[in-house]
């Protein structure tokens, strides 16, 4: 019978660490926010499981027979093992209550690997698009284009004009056409500014169409990474990705390049703003911020950026 009850405690903890978080606000901190619903509809499937147990423990005490559903297993004899067992969900259960929550930064940013490569996330977030287009295929795209354009005259020739200009500057396939047509809305922007919303999307766009926006003043916010091989000039701005969980996050930036980039310490919100250019790290050409601003920041509510799932919608 006991062993009903400490079973009816860990569930209703854990049921309780969920209602925790959400009355706190951090849940965020541990999964996206399309998950939470579904980690709040647990917490009443695990308070009906501890209703159960107890139910079952007052039914032996009574001396009757809980319903049987086939899956009753005799607890172990041995004192040590059924500590050692409950063990293993109380121990994980008080650090949860007992532990601060933190957030992502460098130092696990550093263990997974930063992205400085927007076009990355292309492969790592969603497995059905292609990697950035071959600039030998960049250009057939363009000559069939143009070709297409030969072929059906426009009635208006100047914006005709205009409008091949730039569709020169953003090829795409079946894999990148989403982005292409953002790349052509960025474009017309004095001021591209990387949102939360679409962090991950905009810096894709970005690194895919390289040569269209060098020279574009971009800005953006996130905490500042930064590795040995950097030197004494240059920084990540950077935000961790997720997808459905912590587990999952993976760290997204932006090389920035600052005379002032010491006075900087790792994990300090910055937003920052300069010229998009390209540099060299190790032995990769990367897109990077000739900074012309930058200033601390407070850290947002939400530290994590998620993948849009209506883009291109």
């Amino acid at each position: 019978m006991i062993h009903h009850f400490i079973r009816a405690a860990i569930l209703t903890g854990f049921a309780m660490f969920i209602v925790y978080l959400d009355r706190t606000g951090e849940m965020m901190l541990y999964i996206a926010p399309r998950m939470e619903l579904y980690v709040k509809l647990s917490a009443l499937g695990l308070y009906a499981a501890a209703i159960y147990q107890i139910y079952a423990a007052l039914q032996k005490r009574m001396g009757k027979q809980a319903p049987d559903c086939d899956c009753e297993h005799e607890p172990s004899p041995s004192i040590v093992k059924n500590v050692l067992i409950y063990g293993l969900f109380v121990f994980p259960l008080l650090l949860g209550f007992l532990i601060p929550t933190g957030t992502l930064g460098s130092a696990l940013a550093s263990k997974k690997g930063m992205s400085l490569s927007g076009s990355a996330s292309i492969e790592r977030t969603d497995s059905t698009v292609s990697p950035e287009l071959d600039r030998s295929e960049s250009k057939e795209i363009n000559a069939d284009s143009d070709t297409k354009a030969a072929v059906q005259p426009p009635s208006n020739e100047e914006d005709a004009k205009a409008e091949s200009g730039i569709d020169t500057l953003f090829p795409y396939d079946e894999y990148t056409e989403t982005h292409a047509a953002y790349g052509k809305k960025l474009y017309e922007q004095a001021l591209i500014s990387v949102p939360e919303k679409q962090f991950i999307e905009t810096l894709t766009t970005l690194d895919l169409y390289r040569e269209a926006f060098i020279g574009k003043e971009v800005e953006i916010t996130g905490f500042v990474y930064r590795e040995e091989d950097m030197g004494k000039d240059r920084l990540a701005v950077s935000r961790f990705a997720m997808n459905c969980c912590s587990a999952d996050a993976l760290p997204y930036g932006l090389m920035i390049i600052w005379p002032k980039a010491l006075d900087y310490v790792e994990d300090e919100w910055v937003t920052v703003k300069g010229t998009l250019t390209t540099s060299t790290y190790m032995d990769n050409e990367i897109i990077t911020l000739d900074t012309m601003k930058m200033e601390r920041v407070k850290a947002p509510e939400s530290p994590y950026v998620y993948p849009d799932l209506d883009f291109g919608l």
